[in-house]
Order: structure tokens, then sequence, then C-alpha cells
């Protein structure tokens, strides 16, 4: 007899390209949230894929909120409605924008 899986949710780091996330990014506090490429304001990542100002496909959502109620609520609202995006560490994606900045003043 097989084994029940049991669903839990989990960080998992990887290097991806900061330009790709930002260009696919829906920033959000609980429900609406604002297009990272265009600053498109009041979308929602429940019936928002494409941002309207710039016509993104939305690949990735990242929130401010750091309750872990806050962010269990999302993921089960992503997994729940069948919704096709990776949750990623807001924390994490400012980091790497700020380190890219910085970097950008120093090239010649």
């Amino acid at each position: 007899m097989g084994e029940a899986k049991e669903h839990k949710s989990i960080r998992v780091w990887q290097e991806l390209d900061i330009g790709e996330i930002k260009k696919h990014l829906l920033l959000v506090d609980d429900m609406y949230g604002a297009c990272a490429n265009c600053k498109q304001i009041g979308l929602n990542y429940l019936k928002d894929k494409f941002c309207p100002g710039c016509k993104t496909e939305f690949k990735y959502l990242a929130s401010s909120l750091k309750t872990p109620a806050s962010v269990t609520k999302i993921l089960n609202r992503i997994n729940t409605d069948s919704l096709p995006f990776t949750l990623i560490d807001r924390d994490d994606y400012d980091r790497a924008l700020a380190k890219d900045s910085v970097n950008d003043l120093f090239k010649s």
C-alpha cells in the first residue's frame, strides 16, 4: 500500500535572472498589488495574469507580508485556484535588486 503524501511549503534557493524576475513579477500585499515591470497599481493576483499596462505575463508573486499565516494564505490560494505563479521571498528579491543597482554604479 502506498504512503499518503504530505505536501508542505518550504523555501528553496535557486539562482535566477533578476531582470527576468522583475519583468514577470507581481508585487502583492494580501490581495492587491503592482507590476514590478511598469509599476501599474491595483492589480489582483487572483484575476490578473497579465499586466494591463505593459502586457507582461506574471509568473512570480512577491509579498511584503511577513507572518507565516499571511504567506500560507497566499500559497493556499495559489494551490487551491491552480494559479500559475511561483511565490518568491520579497526580501530576497529586494536584496538582489539592490545588489544589481550597486554593481551598475561601478561599471565603466
